[in-house]
């Protein structure tokens, strides 16, 4: 009686700690991306929190921004800096069911302290996220 006993507690605490893992995975998987505004359709922009600077082949460190649109996604690769509050779109990429149609290198500066802008709202989620000083 005992041992059936002890066995019932040991289960139970592996059924909890089973469903606390999976609760924990399924809220990182939530937060895997922050909005960072919308188009003029109400489309929004997504920052992909777990590529933030990153290094992305012939691009550097790079913030990801995606947006969804009529069966398209389109990537946004922009390189940001905290401390020169520098902050420009490098590349722009689109893809359809996974494969990519596209992929344009630009070099386009962007106003890093605006609210309007996607690029500069993920630049200071960023910035907030590590600490960086003045934002």
């Amino acid at each position: 009686m005992k041992h059936l006993k002890r066995l019932t507690v040991v289960l139970s605490a592996i059924t909890i700690s089973v469903l606390s893992l999976n609760s924990a995975a399924v809220g990182q998987r939530a937060e895997k991306f922050v909005n960072v505004g919308f188009d003029s359709d109400g489309d929004p922009f997504l920052l992909d929190r777990t590529s933030m600077q990153k290094s992305e082949p012939r691009f550097g460190h790079v913030l990801k921004i995606y947006q969804m649109k009529n069966d398209l996604m389109t990537e946004i690769l922009v390189r940001s800096s905290c401390g020169d509050e520098s902050l420009s779109i490098v590349a722009l990429r689109t893809y359809s069911q996974g494969v990519k149609l596209t992929e344009e290198k630009v070099h386009q500066q962007v106003q890093p302290r605006t609210t309007d802008n996607p690029a500069s709202l993920a630049m200071s989620y960023y910035c907030h996220a590590i600490d960086a000083r003045g934002w």
